[in-house]
């Protein structure tokens, strides 16, 4: 019963209900969608990487669909990861702020899907926490709000288990069915964006008896003064163990890893081993009976696991081939958990249209499908894949198994799409004067700022193509695979590309924190993330493909704005003038010149490296006209 309230009293303040401003705007958009048995794209999966891929589509105005097999988008967030925290930076203030640092900013979003040209108002994951390291249930209601912001079409509920080849009206397409037999779509174009959905179990004797990572119990108190053993290495290996150490008697963890484990903060690979999960180490290094073994290979040494009673208990027992020399493993125990990491499902594929795998080619292990330089798969035409699997490209060094990164190389799918299949210009593409001095700004502003670039770097680059008279046009973040294996008209004069990534040694591991150089004429000495600028000619040796001539570094800069004149902008402008010098034969005569000028200021080491060598004041490099081919052919 409520108490009455005296007649002077102040009134009772009511409590405030939060509104979701994207809900709010989104309610008014949502509508149910109707299908027919025929979309021109179809894309399979309602994940953060089939929804960017959709919302790019919607935009266009094009006749897709997206079809998922749960009743909302994102359903692996919500289980997944099982420990509920995300390793994906939220960082939300770079003391950058105003519409002109919009796209640096992005730079340090990791979670947000990226608005099609034109949008307004479009979610970002910011509103939706405000902690670095987020929470899984917020990237899902995030996920939920994209989708509805975006009206985006989903057919829900539509669980693919065949996919097999349909030719519609002469076109080479695809017909899907569902485990019910009732649901069929057929389409022109088919995009797989069901990330690696499949937990690798190896063949491993009694692997059955170790509990799989993706069912694992969540809950400390499950492990209370238990001998844990967790099989793997990587971030979810190292998420479980760090949970279970709190109540666990000791945690062993086993895997190999070449050359040591890997940590991201010395690969700089983001899907490395992540110091918010590595707590362990701290525990194995200090004595505190949790042990690390990097040294491991389940298979290669035949390990198994059985099962033995004990005084009454059951117990689990890990052995190997070489465990008699490492008595470590001689107790048994409680619990075996499983995080072996996930590969590509590619069960559902009839035998005419399955897509090769990485192990086809000898590398990965068949984690991955096999791609052509457009995300097409190698093998099987008009198939294409999106999200984590378009991660083949850039596994174990750039960003493009992570929303950070595939959000961009769905972006560069959806453009060569309207490209190849609709002859639409490439989206981000722009003229510009081909003065030295304009093209060296139009780049040092991508430089700058680009978030696409400097996620996805060694991958995606910006591109000038510069006219026999006095225009370039500029195309932004355009795969890089793409762009060497592309003939280009004849009236080119020139053709620069710009990227970034790290150096020689920026991959090493070793975690060496020191400056590699603070020197302009050294900036091909930098291991830091940097801009790298690339000069080809176009070869009729080649069919009109591109062939290197010239690379230049831009000095590397821990703010990551590269914005002063005398280091950054200047030698570009220099550097771009000296490569303008003259057709393709007065090109050719210029670096014949001066290879032989330069061999006297080169070191030993660079003397023997080949053909590439070094400007030594512009800190650029330059290959002969006899290697070009050859090295252009290698990229």
């Amino acid at each position: 019963m409520r108490a009455e309230q005296p007649a002077n009293a102040a009134p009772t303040k009511q409590p405030r209900v939060e509104v979701d401003p994207f809900e709010a705007a989104a309610a008014t958009l949502t509508k149910t969608h109707s299908f027919g048995p025929f979309s021109e794209y179809i894309i399979i999966g309602a994940g953060p990487g089939g929804m960017q891929l959709g919302a790019l589509m919607e935009s266009a105005a094009l006749d897709y669909r997206i079809v998922e097999r749960g009743s909302g988008p994102g359903t692996f967030w919500e289980r997944h990861p099982r420990h509920e925290q995300l390793i994906s930076l939220n960082k939300r203030f770079t003391s950058r702020t105003g519409a002109e640092h919009a796209e640096f900013n992005w730079r340090h979003d990791w979670n947000s899907l990226l608005p099609p040209v034109g949008a307004v108002g479009s979610p970002r994951f910011s509103d939706f926490s405000k902690e670095m390291f987020p929470a899984r249930k917020d990237y899902l209601q995030y996920l939920r709000a994209y989708h509805r912001f975006y009206d985006l079409k989903v057919q829900f509920e539509f669980d693919v288990t065949t996919i097999g080849r349909r030719s519609i009206d002469g076109h080479e397409g695809f017909v899907l069915r569902s485990s019910t037999k009732r649901l069929q779509a057929t389409c022109n174009y088919l995009i797989v964006a069901t990330a690696l959905g499949r937990p690798h179990v190896p063949a491993v004797p009694g692997i059955e008896l170790a509990e799989g990572y993706e069912h694992v119990d969540v809950a400390e108190e499950a492990y209370t003064d238990q001998r844990v053993l967790v099989l793997g290495l990587g971030n979810a290996a190292f998420e479980t163990a760090t949970r279970a150490q709190n109540t666990a008697g000791y945690v062993h963890m086993v895997g190999r890893s070449h050359g040591g484990l890997k940590q991201s903060y010395f690969t700089h690979y983001v899907g490395d081993l992540r110091s918010i999960n590595n707590n362990i180490l701290d525990t194995f290094f200090l004595k505190s009976l949790d042990t690390v073994d990097v040294e491991v290979d389940l298979e290669k040494l035949n390990c198994s696991l059985t099962k033995r009673s004990l005084e009454g208990k059951d117990e689990i027992v890990f052995s190997c081939d070489g465990a008699k020399n490492n008595p470590s493993y001689r107790e048994g125990y409680d619990r075996v958990i499983r995080c072996l990491g996930w590969v590509f499902d590619d069960r559902m594929f009839e035998p005419e249209v399955k897509p090769l795998l990485n192990r086809d080619f000898g590398r990965l292990g068949g984690k991955y499908p096999a791609l052509k330089d457009t995300y097409e798969s190698a093998n099987v035409p008009n198939l294409f894949f999106a999200g984590t699997l378009s991660h083949a490209h850039d596994y174990k060094k750039s960003a493009g198994g992570f929303v950070h990164g595939f959000r961009y190389t769905a972006r560069a799918l959806f453009r060569m799409m309207q490209l190849n299949h609709r002859g639409v210009r490439w989206e981000a593409q722009r003229q510009l004067s081909s003065s030295a001095i304009d093209v060296a700004k139009a780049v040092q502003a991508r430089f700058q700022s680009s978030s696409g670039l400097y996620q996805m770097f060694g991958e995606l680059c910006d591109v000038v193509l510069v006219s026999k008279g006095d225009t370039a046009t500029y195309m932004e973040e355009a795969p890089l695979r793409f762009i060497m294996n592309s003939a280009f008209p004849p009236n080119l004069r020139l053709v620069l590309t710009m990227h970034m990534d790290y150096g020689n040694k920026g991959h090493n591991g070793k975690g060496d924190l020191s400056f590699a150089t603070r020197e302009v004429g050294r900036a091909h000495y930098s291991q830091f993330l940097h801009p790298i600028i690339r000069a080809y000619l176009p070869s009729a040796k080649r069919g009109g493909l591109p062939s290197l001539v010239s690379e230049f570094h831009i000095l590397e800069d821990l703010l990551t704005t590269w914005d002063v004149p005398e280091m950054h902008l200047q030698p570009l402008v220099e550097w771009i003038s000296r490569v303008y010098l003259g057709d393709l034969a007065s090109q050719e005569e210029l670096l014949a010149h001066r290879f032989d000028e330069l061999r006297a200021n080169l070191t030993e080491g660079e003397r023997s490296s080949g053909a590439k060598k070094f400007d030594a004041y512009f800190g650029s490099f330059t290959f002969p006209p006899s290697h070009a081919s050859a090295t252009a052919a290698s990229i």
